[in-house]
């Protein structure tokens, strides 16, 4: 009968005893208002500024050994590496929007530890970048086109905004992927030279629109890549182009 009562309280001794000594787990840093800066809708002329502050829990020194962001576009600087139990470091960003991105984009930062449970905090910045401007079609596939025999293509550029924006330059950079006459040589990427866009540099009134004319003449069969870039004061647009190039039989 004795075996019966001993047993038990000898097994939770033991299981109490093995909690003894064991560190609690978890981060020790928290990030006040969250690990994720969300700031909706923005355009590139926009350029917000925000704070994490980042406080110690526990009972032992954290330091910041590092801070590193993942694109030039979030500038970052740290204040208060040292962080007693209780105290707080600051980590100053400010976001740029990228000239030749639109629509939602998530950036990170990391923060690098020691003295803590985990070794490495993430970031994050969130932003839907609006674009001054729609492009008409977005993408231009050539489909099937004949070396030596001028194409031409028209594209819409329509001003979104409330107010007069410039565009300052509008080039194109096509070229080929060539692999020979019949096809089967290494490849290589051949610039497609006679290569024209008018306008190259106009202003748009609010609301306003205007075609863009490419003309060019490819020399080499193979596969058309390449991009029409148009250059405006806030952000750089790109339409990219694709086709096929065949020599006429």
């Amino acid at each position: 009968m004795w075996h019966r009562i001993i047993l038990p309280a000898l097994l939770l001794l033991l299981s109490s005893t093995g909690c003894i000594g064991q560190k609690p787990q978890g981060p020790c840093l928290i990030i006040e208002g969250g690990a994720t800066l969300s700031l909706g809708e923005i355009t590139h002329l926009d350029n917000p500024e925000y704070r994490f502050v980042l406080r110690n829990t526990c009972s032992d020194t954290v330091r910041i050994t590092g801070v590193e962001a993942g694109c030039s576009c979030t500038p970052v600087s740290v204040t208060g590496t040292t962080l007693p139990p209780g105290g707080e470091a600051s980590i100053d960003l400010q976001f740029i929007p990228p000239r030749t991105t639109n629509g939602p984009v998530s950036k990170t930062i990391s923060v690098f530890t020691e003295g803590d449970r985990v070794d490495r905090y993430v970031l994050r910045v969130e932003a839907d970048i609006q674009s001054f401007f729609s492009v008409t079609p977005g993408h231009v596939d050539m489909d099937t086109l004949l070396t030596r025999q001028a194409a031409t293509v028209t594209v819409r550029l329509t001003n979104l905004s409330s107010d007069s924006q410039e565009v300052v330059e509008v080039q194109g950079a096509l070229s080929v992927e060539h692999r020979g006459h019949d096809g089967t040589a290494p490849p290589q990427v051949i610039p497609v030279d006679e290569l024209e866009a008018s306008p190259r540099a106009f202003i748009l009134p609010p609301g306003g629109f205007r075609d863009i004319t490419v003309r060019f003449v490819p020399a080499y069969g193979g596969k058309l890549m390449g991009s029409l870039v148009l250059y405006t004061l806030p952000e750089t647009l790109q339409v990219e182009f694709s086709g096929v190039l065949i020599s006429p039989q």
